[in-house]
């Protein structure tokens, strides 16, 4: 179980992250949803140790080691610039001792037309393909996901989904920040929105649809403009 307690991250005066608090559970798949500025990517950063929490504490089964066991999918990938993508999937692999695989995924995604382009040449797309399957390559128990299904056609999308439940049977815990989430709701066993960096409502998919009906948006969509007043990806009250 991946741990937060009391989590706070503040920038100079401005604070980030307030008194959060909550319990992932391996075999889970929990959606993030709120505004930019919510905090929901630090919140990312600072679970696989880019950015050091300013008070509280972040565990995995009762340990510290929480960045060496999670895989963050940056949502903009620009490292390795010179390199070419096939470059970077060798250099990553010859890295890990042992590396996930994730042929399946490399498929799904295309990556190998365009296996031969250098990143600084790559499209926003490709890129965010390639942190994606590098997010998995390194085998680890939890995995974050930044805007996963952006940029993917609407069969990619699928395919991902199908592949992302095989990792959850697996005992992965995947985290995933997203605003596209019409159609594939039975994705997320649990939705958590966050708003001013402090969760306003944590809940089962399931539990929170039966919760918070909305005659105009279906599903979790509804969901969300119940809780905020907003639709996914801008205000509307």
């Amino acid at each position: 179980m991946l741990q937060l307690h009391d989590v706070n991250k503040a920038y100079a005066s401005q604070t980030v992250l307030q008194n959060l608090s909550i319990s992932f559970e391996f075999g889970q798949c929990y959606l993030l949803l709120g505004e930019n500025g919510a905090g929901k990517s630090t919140l990312f950063k600072c679970i696989v140790g880019d950015e050091p929490i300013n008070g509280g504490s972040i565990t995995l089964n009762g340990e510290q080691n929480v960045a060496d066991l999670a895989a963050l999918q940056y949502q903009f990938f620009d490292s390795y610039t010179f390199l070419k993508v096939h470059e970077v999937i060798s250099l990553f692999t010859k890295l890990l001792d042992q590396p996930a695989n994730v042929k399946e995924l490399y498929d799904i995604l295309d990556l190998a037309d365009f296996e031969k382009t250098l990143i600084k040449n790559c499209s926003g797309g490709q890129r965010k393909a390639l942190s994606l399957y590098l997010a998995f390559l390194l085998n680890k128990p939890v995995v974050l996901l930044d805007e996963p299904f952006a940029d993917l056609d609407l069969k990619k999308k699928k395919q991902l989904i199908t592949y992302l439940r095989g990792e959850i049977a697996n005992d992965k815990c995947l985290i995933i920040i997203s605003h596209e989430i019409a159609g594939f709701e039975s994705l997320f066993d649990v939705v958590c929105v966050m708003k001013d960096g402090h969760f306003i409502e944590i809940g089962s998919s399931k539990e929170l649809q039966k919760k918070y009906v909305n005659p105009v948006f279906p599903g979790l969509e509804g969901v969300y403009f119940e809780i905020t007043g907003q639709v996914l990806g801008g205000a509307v009250r």
